[in-house]
């Protein structure tokens, strides 16, 4: 098994609804145990901030219980998570830097990181980004699917598509560089991809997306993002949901050799130094053929099979994410 890391997981929301020793037991695609498991070096454990839903909905997403505020439910996700690594420092410690994966390792322990899916938890505070990384926040995906306080979403509406980021989304940008918070552009709209690219100091992230050429969805980076991502030193991970990465197929699919084929497009494209996996596990449904984090040795034998060299492979499985890691 090749260590890897992971940039983006929705594991903590399903701790939320399911309890919080589903983080450790290894029930659905990601858990604690499951990274023991797989010998994995690194998984970003993201806090979701769910949007409002109607009682339908809500069922059939398996919300079994009232959604706090966004503040009482961030508080709620980042105690299981520091609570449960606690509970099983024999394996696993929060990491807050490339070094603290380092040490982590060199204890025979994995690494976890949390990070911020939905920068709307800031509702315009400065005050409150600093806090959070006191928190130990060490990514924010700047939007989820909605406009707010920072930007525009993706979306099928042009209109929206082309909306960059709004006044505190800059100031903020720039007060993650000063920080230490890597900013994350995925689910961010190509207005707001365009105005970060301009206003990073740093390498960026697109932490859980695709190829758009590959796979036509609004969520999927451009071949000109990717290059703009690579030239700034970031990386990208790839999305392993079947909308964003199925090729050519009626139903989606997410099969090991289309994911294969984003990330060999990406090396392509933006070269050996941007690949890397944000699979989203626990984020994504549907017929998925790598569900778990001991069936990614799948996806690292076709790559191989296909060419990439084994220095190649460890830049993609971890050395990328660490390199930006180091970056900030």
């Amino acid at each position: 098994m090749r260590a890897y890391a992971d940039m983006h997981c929705d594991t903590l929301m399903k701790a939320f609804f399911e309890g919080e020793e589903r983080l450790f037991e290894g029930q659905g695609m990601q858990s604690i145990s499951n990274m023991i498991k797989a010998g994995q070096l690194l998984q970003f454990f993201a806090v979701f901030f769910i949007p409002e839903l109607d009682e339908e909905t809500k069922k059939q997403a398996g919300f079994t219980r009232e959604i706090p505020s966004d503040d009482e439910y961030y508080s709620e996700l980042k105690s299981i998570l520091y609570s449960q690594v606690e509970k099983h420092s024999d394996s696993i410690a929060i990491a807050l830097s490339a070094e603290d994966v380092r040490k982590n390792k060199a204890a025979g322990k994995a690494s976890a990181m949390l990070t911020l899916e939905d920068g709307r938890f800031l509702n315009g505070s400065l005050d409150k980004l600093r806090s959070v990384y006191d928190d130990g926040v060490r990514a924010i995906g700047l939007t989820w699917n909605g406009e707010n306080c920072l930007g525009y979403p993706n979306s099928a509406d042009k209109s929206i598509m082309e909306k960059g980021l709004k006044t505190f989304g800059f100031e903020a940008v720039e007060e993650m560089n000063r920080l230490g918070i890597l900013v994350d552009v995925s689910h961010l709209s190509d207005g707001g991809f365009f105005d970060v690219a301009k206003t990073c100091k740093k390498p960026f992230i697109a932490s859980h997306s695709s190829c758009r050429v590959l796979t036509d969805h609004q969520r999927n980076l451009t071949d000109e993002m990717i290059k703009i991502i690579a030239s700034k030193g970031g990386v990208a991970g790839v999305n392993f949901a079947p909308e964003f990465v199925n090729i050519g197929e009626g139903d989606p699919k997410s099969k090991a050799e289309f994911i294969a084929s984003h990330v060999l497009h990406m090396y392509k494209v933006g070269g050996e130094d941007i690949i890397a996996l944000g699979t989203d596990f626990d984020g994504i449904h549907g017929d998925i053929e790598i569900k778990h984090p001991e069936e990614m040795d799948l996806l690292f034998d076709i790559l191989s099979k296909k060419g990439l060299s084994s220095s190649v492979l460890d830049k993609f499985a971890s050395e990328n994410v660490m390199r930006v890691l180091e970056s900030i």
